[in-house]
């Protein structure tokens, strides 16, 4: 269980930070946060992180759970990573898509 905890909170950690970017802001979102807005989703991102080392720590022992925090910042990063890389198809299946106007069927 503890493992599940602490990759979810790393995952979504990462999640925060790509999203306290302006750049990625507007490839996510359509638009530019508020620099205050911006400042605090950094601040919950490593937050999450910062939780997540310390559920690993108590929930698996402080040398073993280090490591395991670490595994799950990689793997954290790397989905992150993944769905920044392939964001125009998961966008695509998110928003829902207009009907195209066809003359031919006409109801």
């Amino acid at each position: 269980m503890t493992h599940i905890i602490v990759a979810g909170l790393a995952l979504a950690g990462f999640a925060l930070l790509l999203l306290a970017m302006p750049r990625h802001q507007q490839d996510w979102l359509r638009r530019k946060l508020p620099a205050r807005t911006s400042g605090r989703l950094r601040l919950a991102g490593f937050a999450l992180l910062a939780g997540a080392f310390l559920a690993a720590g108590t929930g698996l022992g402080w040398a073993y759970g280090t490591v395991a925090w670490f595994g799950w910042l990689s793997f954290g990063a790397a989905v992150t990573l993944a769905a920044q890389t392939n964001r125009e198809v998961i966008l695509a299946r998110l928003r829902p898509t207009k009907p195209t106007a066809n003359p031919d069927n006409r109801a």
